[in-house]
């Protein structure tokens, strides 16, 4: 498809009747292009090598670069203390380039001690430029860090920068080497997607709200929350070797969910928000802390998997009300999870394997169990009720404990920290048979699971025409035993009152009504059954009923 024909088709799917294509030659300026268009046009920028700083101040206009070559533009900064796009008009789209800026980097080191290192003893104050008001932090050995950046006037140095704008969209960008990737100040409902980040990052500053920051990939650097922001989503990003996920302090409603987040020095980290926040679905892995919480309340930290961290999930200073479920941590050096003078907070239906499992100072009065009730818990028995505690030896408390009457709760209650107890902590839960079942006719493949039958219906399977004297096609199941016990499989013939559908297929060299199977489960053994119609049957009575095989534990 040619450039012309997709510029076309954007122009059309837009909406856009009298919309221009404004195109960038190598050596003009991008600039000039921009103020050169209006509402709806789009600036194609072509394959080349540009150094300036553009201002987008006209709305609901596409910036990209051409659709033909979409990684042949590079885009520097030209002031080093100004942002290579600096956005201050809504509905704009910027896309396909990569940015770099002077080379100045914000280190992953400040960007990870953003919010978990506040003190509490310094307060708001004027920086004395600009009317700038920032907020203090220190990092131990690395001078103030700054969580504010924005002073109202002008952006910071950064690949883009959206400037109290709505509506916009970053997708496809490669931004490197800046103080900051992409930084948004006083901006709301923009889409920061598809990008890839080096040494550099996100920063939503100061009362940012409904922004949406998804499947975007950092490298060595960090996605940073400011104060005072709302109702943002960081959806399946991965970050790694850098600073993580931070949450400043006095927003709220903020969801962090199915981020990959590798070898940072912590993953999640959120200070003093008062408003409940939602972190779930992230999978967290060698960070030095998994998800850190100071001073958090009426948050909900669910469904996350955190491994190989130092402490696991990190709850201090007077963190209450929130509500830690559904978790796997292991094998933490440390602490599964570590409490400090942190108070009344929920905390069931968690699968810990660790070293050490539970540190609590100062922190009596957790409720580490739900009430008893039905459904699937972690481990996958019949109750919900308190937390399932193992260590890496398999000595763990649940993984010994007797459960006389194989509910999935252990009889005994588990003691916590000396004064709490998990009251129902979990047991291993009592042991249902599963197998997975392949059905292979000709190159498709149909999966289908169960833990007590498994049936197949006459009209998924293609023996072919069946002509008389012919023999049929083959059609080969696959069952493989995915349980821990041993487990027999019985073939039977289902729905049909066909005598020669019932007496006519063979598995096999076994004859189908006589089928029947054990597999072990030490080396997730196959069973191959081949279905074979015998050439002297005839088609018409092959159109009926089912084959059903039958899962039963040894």
């Amino acid at each position: 498809m040619s450039a012309t024909l997709v510029i076309a088709l954007l122009l059309v799917s837009a909406g856009v009747g009298s919309a221009e294509v404004i195109y960038v030659e190598p050596g003009a300026s991008i600039q000039a292009a921009v103020n050169n268009s209006t509402t709806g046009d789009f600036v194609i920028v072509k394959a080349g090598d540009y150094e300036e700083n553009i201002i987008v101040n006209v709305s609901g206009i596409t910036v990209t670069s051409e659709p033909e070559n979409p990684d042949g533009v590079l885009i520097r900064s030209k002031d080093e203390n100004s942002s290579v796009f600096q956005v201050k008009a809504d509905n704009v789209t910027i896309s396909g380039f990569n940015i770099t800026g002077s080379g100045e980097i914000f280190s992953t080191y400040e960007a990870a001690g953003i919010t978990n290192s506040f003190s509490y003893g310094s307060s708001s104050k004027l920086n004395g430029t600009s009317g700038a008001v920032t907020r203090q932090a220190y990092g131990s050995g690395s001078g103030d860090i700054f969580v504010s950046r924005w002073n109202e006037f002008s952006c910071p140095p950064a690949g883009i920068c959206l400037d109290q704008v709505e509506n916009c969209t970053i997708e496809g960008n490669n931004i490197f080497d800046n103080r900051y990737g992409v930084y948004l100040q006083g901006s709301m409902n923009n889409t920061v997607s598809e990008n890839t980040f080096s040494r550099n990052g996100i920063w939503i500053d100061e009362s940012c709200s409904r922004n949406m920051l998804m499947n975007n990939t950092i490298d060595k650097g960090y996605i940073i929350i400011g104060a005072h922001c709302r109702d943002n989503i960081m959806f399946q990003n991965r970050l790694s070797n850098g600073g993580g996920i931070g949450i400043a302090c006095c927003g709220g409603g903020n969801l962090v969910s199915k981020n990959d987040i590798i070898n940072c020095r912590t993953g999640i980290d959120m200070y003093d928000t008062q408003a409940r926040t939602v972190l779930r679905d992230n999978r967290i892995t060698d960070c030095e802390k998994g998800i850190y919480l100071i001073f958090v309340f009426d948050s909900r930290v669910y469904n996350n998997t955190i491994s190989n961290s130092s402490t696991g999930i990190f709850l201090r200073e007077d963190c209450h009300s929130n509500e830690l479920f559904n978790n796997t941590v292991n094998s933490s050096n440390e602490s599964g999870i570590l409490l400090d003078c942190s108070a009344d907070n929920r905390i069931y239906n968690n699968y810990f394997n660790n070293t050490v499992n539970v540190k609590a100072e100062n922190s009596d009065g957790n409720a580490w169990n739900t009430t008893k009730m039905k459904g699937a818990n972690i481990m996958g028995g019949p109750y919900l009720g308190g937390n399932f505690w193992a260590d890496l030896n398999g000595t763990g408390f649940s993984q010994t404990a007797e459960d006389s009457d194989s509910d999935g709760i252990c009889d005994l209650p588990y003691n916590v920290n000396g004064s709490d107890f998990d009251y129902l902590p979990l047991a291993v839960p009592p042991y249902v048979p599963g197998v997975d079942l392949t059905v292979i006719i000709g190159t498709s493949e149909v999966n289908k699971t169960s833990d007590v039958s498994i049936e197949i219906d006459r009209s998924s399977l293609d023996f072919g025409p069946l002509l008389p004297g012919q023999a049929s096609n083959p059609q080969v199941l696959n069952i493989r035993n995915t349980g821990k016990s041993d487990v027999k499989v019985t073939a039977e013939i289902g729905g049909s009152s066909d005598s020669v559908f019932s007496e006519g297929v063979y598995l096999s060299s076994l004859f189908w009504p006589d089928f029947s199977e054990v597999i072990a489960n030490s080396t997730g053994k196959d069973v191959e059954i081949v279905l074979n119609v015998p050439a002297n049957y005839s088609e018409t009575g092959m159109k009926k009923g089912s084959l059903v095989f039958w899962v039963e534990k040894v």
